[in-house]
């Protein structure tokens, strides 16, 4: 299923925009109106996405805008299930709590604002009572969210994705100009854009290597074996910022590697073109630890059809100490759960991640607010599961009736737990996690 038609049935879902209720109670109205009450909640946890030009992450766009009072009330209803029900704003992990930067939810007094706020006629207020309107990032800094990049890596040429395509993996290298990078520097931070308009992007990877005399250009080509992975962001999935004292070094001469899957509906008037770019912060202060990003994979399973809960595990035990930054499981149309494990070496076990309503088309990055540590001799065991029934093959649009195993095509499937991290020196290698 595209977004654009995942964007239609969310919009259905919300149900018709009908009348709300009467004038409100004096009193009512003085405890709940829009511009003294609900618009802090909502330019803090809505306004991100749903605006005109709304932060784009990796190609999800809100499909409706709640900047003005006059855009937001005819919502009002659907906003108060929606947040009543806690599914906007959208956070898919239940545990654990309070430990991601990027972890997004109400409160139960904001929850109860809203609601009081609808049931009272969803009243307007002073508008003198409202808060200053927010500055975008995206507004000051040519759409980027995290800043003005130091420097920035683009394809060379706009890749067209035709009408009767249904889905392309490709590979791009781009040789780092020395004009751009004339010696090794470290980066604290990148941020990734498809460059595309629209919904056909399914995921976009970035790979950084040394020259090497290579060329990883071309259809179903891949840069994954020979290593250096940036971040990969997919709809809903977020590039960032390191913490202090983390970087990445990019070496002069390095070759940038963009892996792009697009995926669409075929036919006419479908076509789009995308020039992907990666834009790079430097970082100027002493780098203390060089960042990794890696994954857990399993490329050998096989889901039968028709099966209502079918588990993929994967695992790794840890030859040297790590601090973790993020954790990013990714999977397909299939997939509804996934979950990450550290089993320690003293007999201890930590749930990392558990994600009970995996959603293929939001791929939240869960950011650590500060690094975990997981001492050398952990296991880490990531699993997936995945509904391959006939109802959901009728909603997600795949064949229930197939098996489906490893593959890159949106309608194969994949068990990717992806992990950003540092590995400590010996000198620092502990068995203890705290």
């Amino acid at each position: 299923m595209t977004t654009f038609s995942r964007i239609v049935s969310v919009v259905a879902a919300l149900g018709v925009v009908i009348g709300l209720a009467g004038p409100a109670s004096a009193a009512n109205e003085a405890a709940a109106t829009y511009y003294k009450d609900v618009l802090p909640i909502v330019q803090e946890n809505c306004q991100t996405c749903h605006r005109p030009s709304g932060h784009n992450i990796s190609g999800l766009v809100a499909p409706m805008s709640f900047m003005t009072y006059e855009e937001t009330r005819p919502w009002a209803r659907a906003i108060a299930r929606k947040v009543e029900s806690r599914e906007m704003p959208p956070w898919f992990a239940s545990e654990p709590k309070g430990v991601f930067e990027n972890e997004r939810g109400l409160t139960d007094a904001e929850i109860d604002t809203i609601l009081t706020w609808v049931d009272a006629g969803a009243p307007a207020g002073d508008r003198a009572a409202a808060p200053p309107a927010p500055v975008w990032p995206e507004d000051l800094h040519d759409g980027w969210s995290h800043g003005t990049p130091d420097f920035v890596v683009r394809m060379e040429e706009p890749f067209v994705v035709p009408d009767d395509a249904f889905d392309i993996n490709i590979s791009f290298d781009v040789r780092i100009p020395e004009d751009v990078v004339p010696e090794d520097v470290w980066v604290r931070g990148w941020e990734l854009r498809t460059g595309a308009e629209g919904s056909g992007v399914h995921h976009m990877c970035a790979f950084v290597r040394p020259e090497d005399g290579k060329v990883i250009t071309g259809a179903n080509k891949s840069a994954v074996a020979l290593g250096g992975l940036l971040s990969c962001v997919a709809e809903g999935g977020e590039s960032g910022m390191l913490p202090d004292g983390y970087g990445l070094l990019v070496e002069k001469g390095s070759v940038l590697n963009f892996n792009m899957h697009f995926n669409k509906e075929p036919g006419p008037g479908t076509s789009f073109t995308s020039q992907a770019e990666v834009g790079f912060f430097v970082e100027d202060r002493p780098v203390a630890h060089q960042v990794i990003t890696d994954t857990l994979g399993n490329n050998g399973f096989e889901i039968p059809p028709n099966h209502p809960r079918y588990r993929v595990g994967m695992a790794r035990t840890l030859e040297k100490d790590i601090l973790v930054l993020n954790l990013w499981p990714h999977a397909h149309l299939r997939a509804i759960a996934s979950r990450y494990t550290a089993y320690y070496p003293d007999g201890t076990e930590e749930l990392l991640l558990d994600v009970p309503h995996y959603d293929q088309g939001w791929q939240v990055t869960y950011k650590y607010r500060e690094p975990k540590l997981l001492p050398k001799g952990t296991r880490i065991e990531a699993s997936f599961w995945y509904d391959s029934t006939e109802e959901r093959g009728v909603r997600r649009g795949f064949n229930a009736d197939r098996s489906v195993g490893f593959g890159q095509r949106t309608n194969d499937e994949m068990a990717l737990a992806f992990l950003s991290y540092t590995e400590l020196d010996d000198a620092s290698t502990t068995n203890d996690q705290d």
